[in-house]
């Protein structure tokens, strides 16, 4: 008897839905989707903990707009180690000592000297350094495009290398070339091929990060209306230089970073709490 019953269970069990007794189909149901919870802004915060900002006056306006924003909230990216100069040149950060020409430029400081990024890097050793700077070498004004596309990754290459003899462990992140106004560039023309070098320097980076072992960020496509343009509400000097509300998108899109970085699995938040570097308010 046992034996049958096996065997009739087994029978029932091959047949179809359809051919069993009504009210008794098998019901199929769906795998729940995974989903990635999204983070509290607190949280993504921490992954810039131990990070150091390096650039130009781009930088140096976004570190000033965090300051701002420590009276309401004082742990606003209270932890990034901010080194950026008015005029610093991308070049500057391919650079292993200063050139005794050189020392009158806007090279960072580090406890009132001017040094590389390789010596800071080097003294600090950054959990990661994020780069932005490229405005002020005139990458966009050769005369044939594919010198300022080579003298960029030629800038490229050479921080990456300097920063990983520095310090092997800091993880290197570059930030897109950010949009100017159409006035920057002195009429339409003009700004088409300054956009189409900036887009061809980003895509110059994009395209060798896997080799290198960087990371290309993109905080500039929410920073730019249908021609590619910085607008004006997001300008402070109506050419290049962002005011609050645009660095409220800059923010936003180093936010959604981070929380991309969550989901492909590449950030435990939490795992390196105690490297920080930010200034006390």
């Amino acid at each position: 008897m046992k034996k049958l019953a096996v065997l009739l269970l087994a029978a029932a069990l091959l047949l179809p839905a359809a051919a069993l007794p009504e009210g008794n189909a098998a019901e199929v149901i769906p795998a729940a989707e995974e989903t990635v919870a999204k983070l509290p802004d607190a949280t993504l915060m921490t992954f810039f903990d131990g990070t150091m900002f390096v650039g130009d006056s781009q930088v140096a306006k976004f570190r000033n707009f965090v300051k701002k924003k420590w009276k309401e909230d004082p742990e606003y990216f209270r932890n990034i180690d901010f080194r950026a100069e008015n005029s610093y040149k991308f070049r500057f950060a391919a650079y292993k000592t200063i050139p005794s020409g050189e020392l009158k430029y806007a090279h960072i400081t580090n406890g009132g000297k001017k040094v590389t990024l390789y010596a800071l890097a080097k003294e600090k050793k950054p959990k990661r350094i994020f780069i932005l700077a490229g405005i002020n070498d005139a990458l966009t004004t050769d005369r044939k495009e594919e010198n300022g596309v080579d003298r960029a990754m030629r800038y490229v290459r050479g921080a990456t290398e300097l920063i990983r003899e520095a310090s092997p462990e800091t993880a290197v992140y570059f930030i897109t070339q950010m949009p100017v106004t159409k006035s920057y560039t002195q009429g339409s023309n003009r700004f088409k091929a300054v956009t189409e070098r900036w887009n061809a320097i980003n895509e110059a980076i994009a395209a060798e990060s896997g080799e290198l072992g960087i990371t290309l960020v993109d905080l500039a496509s929410g920073l730019k209306d249908e021609d590619g343009a910085l607008p004006s509400e997001y300008c402070a000097d109506g050419l290049c230089h962002l005011n609050d509300a645009g660095y409220e998108i800059f923010a936003r899109e180093l936010l959604d970073f981070a929380q991309a970085e969550y989901e492909a699995g590449r950030w435990i938040p939490g795992a390196d709490a105690d490297n920080t570097t930010g200034e006390e308010p």
